[in-house]
């Protein structure tokens, strides 16, 4: 059994003996009474009691009535400091007042409900102010015991007339009265006995409960520990990853606007001496590629999208793209979109414009070609079907453009292949997305 539920289990077994004693002392006098009526000796009961006691038939139901409106507001200002309310000194104050009450009905006969009432109090306020200041609890200790000491009936009548319990008893038969004083003593000592287990069994179990959450803390502190050395790494990777993006963002933009102008300066010098007004032409393209690509680099210091794609949709940025290339050099771009009016998620979008990029732009800068066929089926996955009629490979070396294409392939399920076909093949499978299925 767990030290809470031992705790809650004495407070019952505690509540259950102090009922016991207010009903026995009480029908004590009770039948006290009647007894000493019937033999006709209620004259002698007079001459020997110091206080004219009240009616006993009042005195019984009084002080039931009353124990019972105590565990009342017992329960209710348990329920309220469960739910964390610590505002209720009134319920405290009208426990205290009905303790009292039930005293004094009780002819100051039984002061055991004192310890009953101080375990109350003791359980209810310890959360909030005993756990922090541990020598209230001895406070409190000292507090219900005093008070144990000061209701004695033999320190209280020396200052108050009260009626005593022992002068009923005394009239009845010694074998009777042995067993009556015998029973009350030992509800009393019974009540003491369970009201110190419950306070060594509260005070283990806070003690215990101080550990817990020592070692919780400590536990907490170790894993802020590794959490501030997980965050240290993961910045560290977040720069890296940072710097490879930016690495490839400029080498998908200068680096293909440059190889663009490279090709179109080629073109430039043949057209000059034969065509100049040509040349001029060339040259206004160029210019807008040159403008295009700072645009383009802005955007990518920027983590914008690929300037071809602000503001399209995927084939129609797909479709300027292609129509630059041809502008600026002699390539020649085939190009066809099946994808239909399928709706991509930006990320997507965007890996798969850098990858055709690429694609095209190392066909141009190392395959030499002449004519570039760009294909994209949609199948049970997305397929893109790159052909050149450059010089291929005989032995395949993964520079940084093919291996930043399968890096970026990968953050969308992608994967790249590469034929040596009449020249360079890359043939691209993109797995589909929930709901793109069907479109």
């Amino acid at each position: 059994m767990s030290n809470l539920k031992a705790i809650r289990l004495l407070r019952q077994l505690l509540i259950l003996i102090n009922f016991t004693a207010v009903v026995y002392n009480a029908s004590l006098y009770l039948f006290a009474t009647k007894y000493i009526t019937e033999k006709g000796l209620s004259h002698s009961l007079l001459e020997k009691l110091n206080a004219v006691p009240a009616a006993p038939t009042v005195m019984f139901w009084s002080s039931i009535l009353s124990f019972f409106c105590l565990l009342l507001v017992m329960q209710m200002r348990n329920r309220l400091s469960e739910q964390g309310k610590t505002n209720n000194g009134w319920l405290l104050s009208l426990e205290l007042l009905l303790l009292l009450t039930t005293f004094i009905f009780l002819q100051s006969s039984y002061n055991g409900l004192i310890l009953l009432v101080f375990i109350d109090v003791f359980y209810s306020f310890t959360d909030f102010y005993i756990l922090q200041r541990r020598r209230y609890w001895f406070f409190f200790i000292a507090l219900s015991f005093g008070a144990l000491l000061i209701s004695n009936y033999d320190i209280l009548s020396l200052v108050i007339k009260i009626p005593s319990l022992d002068t009923y008893l005394d009239f009845f038969p010694t074998t009777v009265r042995l067993i009556t004083l015998s029973l009350k003593n030992f509800i009393a000592s019974l009540n003491i006995i369970v009201f110190i287990i419950s306070l060594v069994t509260y005070i283990m179990y806070t003690v215990s409960e101080n550990h817990k959450i020592e070692e919780e803390l400590r536990m907490a502190s170790q894993t802020n520990i590794e959490l501030n050395s997980y965050v240290a790494v993961t910045e560290k990777i977040v720069e890296d990853r940072e710097r490879k993006r930016l690495s490839r963002e400029i080498h998908d933009t200068l680096g293909h606007a440059l190889t663009g102008i490279s090709a179109g300066i080629d073109a430039v010098r043949v057209l000059v001496d034969l065509d100049p007004n040509r040349a001029k032409e060339q040259l206004k393209s160029m210019s807008g590629v040159v403008r295009d690509g700072i645009r383009d680099v802005r955007r990518s210091l920027e983590k914008l999208r690929p300037g071809a794609l602000e503001g399209r949709t995927l084939k129609d940025g797909l479709e300027k793209m292609v129509s630059d290339y041809q502008e600026l050099s002699k390539l020649k771009i085939n190009f066809s979109y099946e994808w239909g009016d399928v709706d991509l998620d930006m990320t997507k979008e965007d890996v798969i414009f850098r990858v055709i990029q690429e694609s095209v732009t190392n066909s141009l800068r190392h395959g030499h070609a002449q004519t570039v066929t760009i294909s994209m089926v949609n199948d049970t996955v997305y397929y893109i079907i790159i052909q050149d009629d450059g010089v291929g490979f005989d032995d395949l070396h993964y520079g940084y453009g093919l291996t930043q294409m399968k890096e970026r392939l990968s953050i969308i399920g992608g994967k790249a292949e590469f034929y040596n076909d009449n020249g360079f093949k890359t043939i691209i499978s993109i797995p589909k997305s929930k709901g793109e299925e069907g479109k």
